[in-house]
């Protein structure tokens, strides 16, 4: 799990698949879980893994707080996806969060979600970096298909990796859809998924999709990665290769990854 490995941990968990591997990995290494869903769906996903659970709303900071420090939890790993467009809903937010909000620099959610762990933090509570406990799903350098990407495909990754950096470390987006070194999508703040979408209508069957870390990636609250989902939009809008930066964007169930990809004559490659 980790080099220091911990008894208990409190899960803070999102949307998608990493939470349930995360947690049924912690369980079979004997780690003790006190898992806090932000969706009734998610806690009841965790509850075999878990020794408690509960279902808290992602903007209920005040209620998540008093819950991991009345279950004396003092390390906590924040995991899975969250809608980004949330911070565009001060409404739903609950007094702690609006405090919070009100005293960032900008609204991006990488802010926001430095305020809560800064918040976290003066409450004694130490957020673990992901990397530390799901190293096994950071593909290293690579083809993961079986089909390679042609020379043309490589000039386009070579051609896209720089600039989806870029975008990346602007805090735009971490994906970019290039075809023919001419870039033909860039994600925002609506993901990946719809990202790719709009790119593959754009060049059916010809994209090449490239997703990157930001250089300074905070691996706390933040790891970008794709799955099985990622890889249907792909298959839907005709991409021919998904690009993915080696060692720091995690892959969800490889193997069905793989599958899917070689299934559909997709490529796959970390780079």
């Amino acid at each position: 799990m980790s080099e220091k490995p911990l008894s208990r941990i409190g899960l803070v968990a999102g949307s998608g698949d990493i939470p349930i591997y995360f947690a049924d990995k912690a369980s079979k290494n004997g780690v003790r879980l006190l898992s806090i869903g932000f969706t009734d769906d998610i806690q009841s996903r965790l509850a075999p893994f878990s020794e408690k659970t509960y279902s808290i709303g992602v903007l209920k900071t005040s209620k998540i707080f008093k819950t991991l420090k009345d279950e004396n939890i003092e390390d906590v790993l924040i995991l899975g996806k969250v809608d980004k467009s949330v911070i565009f809903r001060p409404q739903m937010f609950d007094l702690q969060t609006l405090k919070i909000f009100k005293t960032l620099k900008d609204r991006e959610d990488k802010t926001l979600m430095l305020g809560v762990i800064e918040e976290m933090r003066k409450l004694g509570l130490r957020v673990l970096d992901q990397r530390e406990f799901l190293r096994e799903i950071f593909p290293e350098a690579g083809v993961l298909s079986r089909r390679k990407p042609s020379k043309e495909q490589m000039e386009d990754i070579r051609f896209g990796l720089p600039i989806a950096k870029k975008m990346a470390d602007m805090e735009i987006g971490q994906t970019v859809v290039v075809y023919n070194k001419t870039v033909i999508a860039v994600e925002a703040i609506e993901g990946t998924d719809r990202a790719i979408e709009r790119g593959c209508a754009l060049v059916k069957g010809k994209a090449v999709v490239v997703k990157v870390s930001r250089t300074e990636q905070d691996y706390r609250f933040d790891s970008p990665g794709i799955g099985p989902k990622t890889i249907e939009g792909l298959i839907a809008g005709g991409a021919s290769v998904l690009a993915l930066e080696a060692d720091r964007v995690m892959v969800a169930n490889q193997p069905e990854v793989e599958r899917m990809a070689d299934r559909a004559d997709l490529s796959v490659v970390c780079v």
